[in-house]
Protein backbone atom coordinates (compact mmCIF):
# COMPACT_ATOMS: atom_id res chain seq x y z
CA UNK A 1 0.00 0.00 0.00
CA UNK A 2 1.21 3.73 -1.07
CA UNK A 3 0.20 6.37 1.32
CA UNK A 4 -0.18 10.25 -0.46
CA UNK A 5 -0.15 13.21 0.84
CA UNK A 6 -3.10 15.12 2.53
CA UNK A 7 -5.52 16.74 0.55
CA UNK A 8 -3.35 15.89 -2.99
CA UNK A 9 -5.55 13.61 -5.46
CA UNK A 10 -3.29 14.35 -7.98
CA UNK A 11 -1.44 11.69 -5.93
CA UNK A 12 -4.15 8.94 -6.13
CA UNK A 13 -5.22 9.03 -10.23
CA UNK A 14 -6.78 5.68 -9.61
CA UNK A 15 -9.39 6.95 -6.91
CA UNK A 16 -9.71 9.96 -9.06
CA UNK A 17 -10.09 8.05 -12.51
CA UNK A 18 -13.00 5.96 -10.57
CA UNK A 19 -14.65 8.88 -8.99
CA UNK A 20 -15.34 11.25 -12.44
CA UNK A 21 -16.40 8.13 -14.00
CA UNK A 22 -18.73 7.47 -11.27
CA UNK A 23 -20.17 10.83 -11.30
CA UNK A 24 -20.27 10.82 -15.17
CA UNK A 25 -22.15 7.58 -15.07
CA UNK A 26 -24.72 9.54 -12.47
CA UNK A 27 -24.99 11.93 -14.90
CA UNK A 28 -25.52 9.99 -17.76
CA UNK A 29 -28.07 8.45 -16.15
CA UNK A 30 -29.79 11.25 -14.17
CA UNK A 31 -29.80 13.03 -18.34
CA UNK A 32 -31.08 9.85 -19.81
CA UNK A 33 -34.50 9.58 -17.59
CA UNK A 34 -35.10 12.91 -17.02
CA UNK A 35 -34.90 12.67 -13.22
CA UNK A 36 -33.87 15.70 -10.98
CA UNK A 37 -30.64 16.82 -10.13
CA UNK A 38 -30.87 16.14 -6.40
CA UNK A 39 -31.14 12.35 -6.90
CA UNK A 40 -27.33 12.49 -7.87
CA UNK A 41 -26.56 10.67 -4.46
CA UNK A 42 -28.57 7.38 -5.51
CA UNK A 43 -27.44 7.73 -9.11
CA UNK A 44 -24.11 7.56 -8.29
CA UNK A 45 -24.76 4.57 -5.71
CA UNK A 46 -26.15 2.43 -8.40
CA UNK A 47 -23.35 3.42 -10.81
CA UNK A 48 -20.59 1.86 -8.44
CA UNK A 49 -23.39 -0.91 -7.10
CA UNK A 50 -23.18 -2.12 -11.39
CA UNK A 51 -19.48 -1.49 -11.64
CA UNK A 52 -18.84 -4.26 -8.67
CA UNK A 53 -20.59 -6.54 -10.63
CA UNK A 54 -18.98 -5.81 -13.85
CA UNK A 55 -15.41 -7.43 -14.80
CA UNK A 56 -12.51 -5.22 -14.47
CA UNK A 57 -9.03 -5.09 -16.69
CA UNK A 58 -6.74 -5.33 -13.47
CA UNK A 59 -8.53 -8.79 -11.81
CA UNK A 60 -8.79 -10.47 -15.12
CA UNK A 61 -11.58 -13.03 -14.76
CA UNK A 62 -12.73 -11.93 -11.76
CA UNK A 63 -15.33 -8.80 -10.79
CA UNK A 64 -14.58 -7.09 -7.43
CA UNK A 65 -17.56 -8.69 -6.25
CA UNK A 66 -16.09 -11.70 -6.59
CA UNK A 67 -12.56 -10.85 -5.19
CA UNK A 68 -14.34 -9.75 -2.04
CA UNK A 69 -16.36 -12.12 -1.05
CA UNK A 70 -15.27 -15.23 -3.06
CA UNK A 71 -18.33 -15.87 -4.59
CA UNK A 72 -20.24 -15.04 -8.07
CA UNK A 73 -22.79 -11.98 -8.08
CA UNK A 74 -26.08 -12.30 -8.72
CA UNK A 75 -26.95 -10.01 -11.20
CA UNK A 76 -30.43 -11.32 -11.61
CA UNK A 77 -32.28 -8.22 -9.74
CA UNK A 78 -30.58 -5.25 -11.87
CA UNK A 79 -32.95 -2.78 -13.48
CA UNK A 80 -31.91 -0.06 -15.52
CA UNK A 81 -31.56 3.12 -13.06
CA UNK A 82 -34.73 5.41 -13.38
CA UNK A 83 -37.01 2.67 -14.90
CA UNK A 84 -40.18 2.21 -13.79
CA UNK A 85 -41.60 -0.03 -10.64
CA UNK A 86 -44.70 -0.73 -9.49
CA UNK A 87 -45.13 -0.20 -5.50
CA UNK A 88 -47.78 -1.99 -3.53
CA UNK A 89 -49.96 1.19 -2.26
CA UNK A 90 -49.85 -0.32 1.90
CA UNK A 91 -51.23 1.61 5.03
CA UNK A 92 -53.74 3.63 3.67
CA UNK A 93 -56.71 4.69 6.11
CA UNK A 94 -58.89 4.60 3.53
CA UNK A 95 -59.02 1.68 1.57
CA UNK A 96 -61.64 2.45 -1.92
CA UNK A 97 -62.29 -0.88 -3.77
CA UNK A 98 -62.39 0.81 -7.03
CA UNK A 99 -59.03 2.56 -6.58
CA UNK A 100 -55.54 1.01 -7.86
CA UNK A 101 -53.88 -0.99 -5.73
CA UNK A 102 -50.44 0.32 -6.68
CA UNK A 103 -49.02 3.14 -8.14
CA UNK A 104 -45.81 4.06 -10.95
CA UNK A 105 -43.13 5.11 -9.21
CA UNK A 106 -39.48 5.57 -10.84
CA UNK A 107 -36.90 2.96 -9.53
CA UNK A 108 -33.37 4.51 -7.89
CA UNK A 109 -31.29 1.60 -5.94
CA UNK A 110 -31.46 -1.05 -3.96
CA UNK A 111 -31.64 -1.54 0.08
CA UNK A 112 -28.34 -3.84 0.51
CA UNK A 113 -29.72 -6.98 2.52
CA UNK A 114 -33.49 -6.05 2.75
CA UNK A 115 -34.72 -7.35 -1.05
CA UNK A 116 -36.35 -3.96 -1.05
CA UNK A 117 -35.75 -1.25 -3.68
CA UNK A 118 -35.65 2.19 -3.38
CA UNK A 119 -38.05 4.70 -5.55
CA UNK A 120 -38.62 8.18 -6.39
CA UNK A 121 -42.40 9.46 -5.48
CA UNK A 122 -42.55 12.85 -7.91
CA UNK A 123 -46.10 13.43 -5.97
CA UNK A 124 -44.01 14.16 -2.66
CA UNK A 125 -41.03 14.88 -4.10
CA UNK A 126 -39.33 11.87 -1.99
CA UNK A 127 -37.61 8.49 -1.83
CA UNK A 128 -38.41 5.30 -0.07
CA UNK A 129 -37.77 1.54 0.14
CA UNK A 130 -40.36 -0.85 -0.51
CA UNK A 131 -40.39 -4.80 0.11
CA UNK A 132 -43.57 -4.87 -2.40
CA UNK A 133 -42.91 -4.12 -5.73
CA UNK A 134 -43.29 -5.15 -9.30
CA UNK A 135 -41.10 -4.78 -12.20
CA UNK A 136 -42.31 -4.79 -15.64
CA UNK A 137 -40.81 -4.39 -18.75
CA UNK A 138 -41.55 -4.10 -22.18
CA UNK A 139 -40.44 -6.42 -24.57
CA UNK A 140 -37.09 -5.36 -26.61
CA UNK A 141 -37.28 -3.12 -29.71
CA UNK A 142 -41.01 -2.55 -29.14
CA UNK A 143 -42.50 1.37 -28.69
CA UNK A 144 -43.76 2.26 -25.96
CA UNK A 145 -47.86 2.81 -26.09
CA UNK A 146 -48.97 6.08 -27.12
CA UNK A 147 -51.26 8.00 -24.01
CA UNK A 148 -54.90 7.53 -23.88
CA UNK A 149 -56.79 10.47 -23.55
CA UNK A 150 -60.21 10.37 -21.40
CA UNK A 151 -62.30 13.53 -22.22
CA UNK A 152 -65.27 12.70 -20.43
CA UNK A 153 -67.05 15.68 -21.40
CA UNK A 154 -67.45 15.30 -25.19
CA UNK A 155 -70.64 15.15 -26.96
CA UNK A 156 -71.49 11.76 -28.86
CA UNK A 157 -73.27 11.90 -32.13
CA UNK A 158 -77.12 12.07 -31.01
CA UNK A 159 -76.04 14.19 -28.08
CA UNK A 160 -77.30 17.73 -27.25
CA UNK A 161 -75.61 19.78 -24.79
CA UNK A 162 -78.90 20.96 -22.76
CA UNK A 163 -79.87 17.71 -22.35
CA UNK A 164 -76.97 15.59 -21.88
CA UNK A 165 -76.13 16.62 -18.04
CA UNK A 166 -78.71 17.84 -15.73
CA UNK A 167 -76.79 21.49 -14.14
CA UNK A 168 -76.97 21.50 -10.13
CA UNK A 169 -79.84 23.68 -7.99
CA UNK A 170 -82.41 23.03 -11.46
CA UNK A 171 -84.82 20.00 -11.37
CA UNK A 172 -85.09 19.07 -15.26
CA UNK A 173 -88.50 19.85 -15.66
CA UNK A 174 -88.42 23.14 -13.86
CA UNK A 175 -87.76 25.73 -16.99
CA UNK A 176 -91.00 24.64 -18.67
CA UNK A 177 -93.19 24.95 -15.82
CA UNK A 178 -91.81 28.53 -15.01
CA UNK A 179 -92.40 29.12 -18.61
CA UNK A 180 -95.80 27.58 -19.01
CA UNK A 181 -96.57 29.90 -16.04
CA UNK A 182 -95.54 33.21 -17.47
CA UNK A 183 -97.84 32.55 -20.63
CA UNK A 184 -100.68 32.15 -18.37
CA UNK A 185 -100.24 35.76 -17.02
Amino acid sequence: MRLTALYSPSQNGVAERMNRMLGELARAMLDDQDLPEFLWEYAISHAAYVRNRAYTKSLGTLTPYQGWFNKKPNIAHLREFGAPVWILLQGQKEQCKMLPKSKRRIYVGYNDGSNSVKYYNAETRKVLPSRNFKNIQRPMNTKPPEPMIVTPDVLHEGESGADHMPQLGRTPGAERSSASDESRK
